[in-house]
């Protein structure tokens, strides 16, 4: 395998493990955005249905005060009815006594007996002057209402079906994810060359040291020539000189017998 194949595996390992975090990371995000957008569109929602509450709170403080009971304030039905009529959003208004018991009512007849504890609850049960409550396919606005005295002398509740608000966060989070995946296919781009140029240094030296470790072998060859070559050379010296001496020593013995006569 060439040094190139070896960094082109390493180039996508670490290019994929980069994508795979990045892309967990915007899914996440994603997710979490989904759950805020709807979130913060049944409170803009709520907030606005308030408004009708308020006005309808308005009309019974006033008939209140001059000690009129809710059930016996004339008028209050028709105004009711002519807030539902002027938001389409909203299903129904319910007008209870403190204990629960509807009073007033526009729109559909009454809470769904599956949500009616839930909901009362939550609205006569939580102390807040101002509840909200998503439950899924409903959104349910409350507001206490108050006497001269301060004591709650009931509350007015709102029903609006989330789909009316949950179309306008879906469109909103596919513009988001739209653009995340902007985002990502950007970062795919600008990440090859990014890690390309990152690793050239790690590239380079590899290269360097997978030459230094080719060269070793032709380098220690030459080498074990060299001082073979030398011993041969030592060899045959040491063969010559000994030959040499051997000569002399043969020359120099029959003049040492011829003197010795």
């Amino acid at each position: 395998m060439s040094n190139w194949d070896v960094f082109r595996e390493i180039y996508v390992k670490v290019i994929l493990s980069i994508l795979f975090v990045i892309g967990a990371m915007l899914l996440l995000q994603s997710s979490l955005n989904h759950l805020k957008l709807r979130a913060l569109m049944a409170e803009a929602t709520s907030s606005r249905l308030q408004i009708s509450a308020a006005a309808i709170e308005s009309a019974v403080v006033r008939a209140e005060s001059l000690g009129f009971a809710i059930d016996e304030m004339s008028g209050l039905q028709d105004l009711i009815d002519r807030v539902r009529g002027r938001d389409p959003s909203i299903a129904q208004i319910l007008i209870v006594s403190p204990i629960g018991v509807p009073i007033l009512t526009a729109g559909t007849e009454g809470l769904l007996a599956s949500e009616r504890e839930q909901v009362l609850r939550r609205v006569l049960g939580s102390g807040d002057s101002i509840t909200r409550l998503d439950v899924g396919s409903r959104l349910y606005t409350g507001r206490l209402l108050y006497d001269s005295s301060n004591a709650v002398m009931g509350a007015v509740i709102l029903t609006t079906p989330t789909e009316s608000f949950i179309q306008k966060s879906s469109l909103t989070f596919h513009r988001m994810t739209n653009a995340y995946v902007i985002i990502f296919g950007a970062i795919s781009v600008l990440l090859v060359p990014f890690i390309i140029f990152q690793f050239s240094s790690v590239r380079h030296a590899y290269q360097a040291l997978s030459l230094d470790e080719a060269a070793s072998p032709n380098n220690q060859t030459a080498e074990t020539d060299a001082l073979r070559h030398a011993i041969s050379e030592g060899d045959m010296a040491y063969q010559t000189a000994e030959r040499e001496f051997e000569t002399l020593l043969l020359t120099d013995t029959p003049a040492t017998t011829e003197t010795q006569t």
